[in-house]
């Protein structure tokens, strides 16, 4: 036990191509084989990618902020692949009507905590009273990220953090002409969790998927790992946080690599994309009991959740073994060339829609009124495509 937990906290320090050696050993277990390395695309430039955003470093998520901004989380080089690197993650907003960019953190704000925009009285701790400090600038590592109201009034930032602590950082967005974010607090998660994304309560609280645990190191707990995502076997679940509570896993919420997630706009259903066995489940919270559970099967590996203004979910993800998606990681410059696709998903039948399909590590799709934009946790760019409803 103790060497398990001396490989847990080793951190990700590893080379990718290690990574995929051992994940071809899972699959080779289950006589699947190993594929062929995807192919990497060229850099994004205005010349080749008119309608995109270039030069950013792996936009994994992408939200909405107030004055038509859009957040964007930078995981960097270093979480691509999963090894440490000089190139740290980061926040970027976004304005849409000229492409104006501003960085939101590491910076000012961000760095100090407070903002002279925010008066005193709102500058007690979110989060959990433990959690004093902001995140390490130079380590910061920024996943899954939501946009909502804290439960002063507030409007608040979410963001899963892997980057000197594995936890969900809460940031105050105090300024719509800028615009700036200052950190409030933060939860940590719990030891051998690595989180994905998260969602927001109207309550200021929230839930945050455990996709796995810990992929550190190179032994047979990451060998035990591979093979349960080969195999599309229970990795992770759902957790909930509220404030001045605790953070739990709720029930009735384990899946295979729980991804992206999303909560209705009556806040009685839960939406959680199931990475290792394609597709999306989804939970009712307004029953006696265990949530009640529906799932639905997708044609890809389903990432981040977002939801239309007609009330649907946009679900984008890739296409591909795992081996070849892990694989990302390798490529230095440009995106990478796995197949992905972009569904549309009624939450009330559960029905699915396949809008398109594409070229590239997508993440996530994120409606703004006659566009849709694509992320990739492994690339550039951010897609723009005119949005087909």
């Amino acid at each position: 036990m103790k060497q398990r937990d001396r490989e847990m906290r080793a951190g990700m320090d590893r080379g990718a191509r290690r990574r995929v050696l051992w994940l071809c050993g899972a699959v080779l277990a289950f006589g699947a084989g190993c594929v062929g390395a995807p192919e990497s695309l060229p850099p994004c430039t205005s010349a080749n990618s008119p309608d995109s955003f270039c030069g950013l470093a792996n936009p994994e998520d992408l939200d909405l902020l107030p004055g038509g901004w859009m957040v964007v989380s930078q995981m960097g080089s270093a979480d691509r692949a999963g090894r440490r690197s000089s190139e740290q993650g980061s926040l970027l907003a976004i304005r849409l009507v000229d492409g104006k960019r501003q960085l939101l953190f590491p910076g000012a704000a961000g760095e100090e905590g407070e903002s002279p925009a925010v008066p005193g009285e709102a500058r007690a701790a979110w989060g959990d009273p433990a959690c004093t400090t902001p995140p390490d600038a130079a380590r910061f590592l920024p996943h899954g990220i939501a946009v909502g109201t804290h439960a002063s009034g507030r409007p608040l930032l979410a963001v899963v953090n892997h980057g000197g602590r594995e936890a969900v950082e809460l940031f105050e967005i105090d300024r719509e002409e800028g615009p700036g974010i200052a950190w409030r607090g933060c939860v940590p998660m719990p030891e051998g969790m690595m989180a994905n994304d998260l969602a927001l309560f109207s309550d200021g609280g929230f839930v945050v998927t455990k996709f796995m645990a810990p992929m550190q190191g190179m032994g047979p707990s990451m060998l035990w790992n591979g093979i349960k995502l080969m195999a599309g076997w229970e990795t992770g679940a759902v957790y909930r946080w509220t404030p001045g509570g605790e953070l739990v896993a709720i029930a009735n919420s384990a899946g295979s690599a729980p991804n992206g997630i999303a909560i209705s706009h009556d806040e009685t259903e839960l939406f959680v994309a199931e990475w290792g066995d394609p597709g999306i489940y989804r939970l009712r919270l307004d029953v006696e009991g265990e949530p009640l559970r529906t799932r639905v099967a997708l044609g890809h590996r389903p990432d981040n959740l977002t939801w239309t203004r007609d009330g649907k979910l946009l679900v984008a993800g890739q296409a591909g073994a795992i081996t070849q998606i892990v694989d990302c990681g390798e490529i230095e410059e440009g995106g990478c060339g796995l197949d992905y696709g972009v569904y549309r998903v009624d939450p009330i039948s559960l029905e699915v829609e396949r809008l398109w399909t594409g070229k590239g590590a997508a993440s996530v799709a994120l409606e703004v009124d006659d566009a849709i934009y694509v992320g990739a946790f492994a690339g550039d760019e951010i897609e723009r495509f005119a949005n087909p409803h």
